[in-house]
């Protein structure tokens, strides 16, 4: 009995050419051997499945199809404007601070076109304040924030229960939301809240201070007195990253709230709503597992103890993925499989 951990090939054929792919595939991941080294890409990597996808290409298109794709994961490539190399991302001729390159580049690794970042860079330019844009940096290495298509990013913010801001400030000019009388603003999905640039506190050093305050996901549920919301912040409307709690807050002079806190926002970039964007190829991938999984329960279902291999291939006719990927596929269901002596088979009795 055999699983993909003991599936093993070395190049396409017995005699290795510059056509060919070298690599070695188990339950963890493949390894590829690329630019005469190896690189493993793990199977929880974001651009696994489609290195994977690429093997369902005729072979004389596979080599170069997976170098673009290890190209992204190595970081090492040109698209839109934008050269990526390990060292650093360039935009339009202009190095960008560390915590703005590794948004690029986790933007590639997921598949994602990186110019989905040019909008976020150009809010960024509008910004008034040159200090403002250099402490935005802090804020968003601390841990990696989500960015949205409409060029926002996403943080979060502790209310109180009913809604209200935790503290008030009578003060404060309120340009957009509802204030009690004690200066406290209230906090409903689908709400901008905006005030008055010049009544942002724009000095790091002050820890506490005036201010609308957003931050990072830990910084908010320690703030709240029992709500979080998640907010998404035009980059040319924050005014100060305070320097206490390890840059994880700051100071902004608007916010739109898009949702209640249910699970933490990972995706690298997220539509205008906050939903994540998925590149269709995971989404493709998705589905065709899903395909070879309901194709097989359905031969089962049938009474078949043994499933060809080959017969999966055939029902996605006229397309026929590799048998590579529709292995692959099947581990992901924990399908076990054996090898035969010219095809591969599955067991249906487990």
């Amino acid at each position: 009995m055999t699983n993909i951990q003991n599936y093993i090939k070395i190049s396409t054929n017995n005699k290795p050419t510059t056509t060919m792919l070298n690599y070695i595939i188990n339950d963890k991941g493949i390894v590829i051997f690329h630019n005469n080294k190896p690189v493993k890409v793990d199977k929880t990597a974001p651009e696994y499945h489609r290195v994977i996808a690429a093997f369902d290409l005729p072979e004389s298109e596979q080599e170069k199809a997976i170098t673009e794709i290890l190209n992204k994961k190595t970081g090492e490539f040109s698209e839109h404007g934008f050269t990526i190399n390990p060292d650093n991302v360039t935009f339009g001729g202009e190095r960008l601070p560390t915590a703005l390159a590794d948004k690029v580049r986790s933007i590639a690794q997921q598949g994602l076109p990186v110019k989905l970042f040019v909008k976020f860079w150009e809010n960024l330019q509008a910004n008034p304040s040159a200090n403002s844009v250099r402490e935005l940096y802090d804020f968003l290495s601390y841990k990696e924030l989500p960015i949205t298509e409409d060029g926002f990013f996403i943080a979060y913010k502790g209310v109180n229960r009913n809604g209200y801001s935790c503290h008030g400030n009578l003060n404060t000019k309120v340009l957009q939301g509802v204030v009690d009388d004690t200066g406290r603003i209230e906090n409903n999905v689908g709400d901008t809240i905006e005030v008055l640039r010049r009544d942002v506190d724009d000095d790091r050093d002050h820890s506490c201070s005036f201010g609308l305050h957003v931050g990072s996901l830990n910084y908010a549920k320690s703030f709240s007195n029992g709500r979080v919301l998640i907010v998404k912040i035009n980059p040319a409307d924050v005014v100060s990253v305070p320097k206490d709690c390890s840059s994880q807050k700051c100071r902004v002079s608007k916010y739109k709230i898009i949702d209640s806190f249910d699970t933490e926002i990972k995706s690298a970039v997220c539509d205008g709503d906050g939903n994540a964007i998925i590149a269709e190829d995971e989404q493709e991938n998705d589905d065709f597992v899903d395909r070879v999984n309901r194709y097989v329960l359905k031969k089962q279902q049938e009474g078949l103890t043994m499933l060809n291999v080959r017969q999966i291939q055939n029902s996605f006719s006229p397309e026929y993925p590799s048998r590579l990927r529709v292995l692959d596929a099947l581990t992901e269901f924990n399908w076990v499989w054996e090898q035969g002596y010219d095809n591969y088979w599955v067991d249906l009795n487990e």
